[in-house]
């Protein structure tokens, strides 16, 4: 799936390139961010127990994070890509007996946890006003998601893996104000079956030069998950500073 969305990002990047008037943005961005999880994983026909990462394995809740994107800008049309790292680490004497993917750890057994989860985003907006800094759109994006968790303790290694495609759609806004500033924000998610994933953000801007913005904002990421006796509950929020330039 990986390799799939990397072939449309490239194929898809270099068809809108060779249209003339396209506009090329690049952003980085540094995201402090806090930490409310719990996970549940079932194997071997032994229910799961539901994890807290923070308070049962001690993983750390304040953690930062970069993040790249890719805009390619033609007039109304935009074509997005996402790309972050994210991991966690934590050990801790866990005070209670837990079983994680068909495996118990037994209480006050020295457990060392670690999560990586990358994000990625494919995504295509449509700006239905664009005019004088005021903007707004239309959003459809393709999130990846892969995680990689595990539990490793005393003649115990047990891991968990999963990659999962999310469509989402929302919506992006902006607001022109005087000086050169900006507000703006963004959402895009879904939600069925009492599971859902929110990705949303709000920011001020500043573009001291045509083409440089600078920003700094409030985003948070929601992600419910419920299948079967597994369960994911993945929640980050917290403010971001961000650069872009383009060409």
């Amino acid at each position: 799936m990986k390799k799939i969305l990397l072939a449309a990002l490239v194929m898809l990047f270099g068809l809108m390139y060779s249209t003339a008037n396209a506009i090329v943005h690049v952003e980085g961005r540094y995201w402090f961010t806090s930490l409310e999880s719990s996970v549940k994983v079932t194997d071997l026909g032994a229910i799961g127990t539901e994890i807290n990462l923070v308070d049962t394995l001690g993983v750390d809740d304040k953690k930062n994070f970069w993040e790249g994107r890719l805009d390619l800008n033609l007039l109304d049309h935009h074509l997005r890509y996402a790309y972050m790292p994210m991991s966690w680490k934590g050990t801790k004497n866990i005070t209670q007996s837990i079983n994680f993917a068909g495996q118990t750890y037994t209480a006050n057994a020295s457990v060392d946890s670690k999560l990586d989860v990358l994000y990625q985003r494919l995504g295509y907006e449509y700006d239905i006003i664009n005019l004088l800094g005021n903007k707004l759109g239309v959003i459809i994006d393709l999130k990846l998601l892969s995680v990689d968790a595990s539990l490793k303790t005393t003649g115990i290694n047990k891991s968990y893996s999963k990659t999962a495609p999310v469509p989402t759609i929302g919506m992006a806004a902006q607001v022109g104000l005087p000086f050169l500033f900006s507000v703006g924000a963004e959402v895009t998610g879904i939600a069925y079956n009492g599971n859902h994933l929110i990705d949303g953000e709000a920011s001020v801007n500043f573009e001291p030069i045509p083409f440089t913005t600078i920003s700094g904002g409030y985003r948070m990421f929601d992600l419910k998950l419920e299948d079967g006796d597994n369960k994911v509950d993945f929640k980050l929020n917290g403010p971001f500073l961000m650069v872009k330039v383009g060409w």
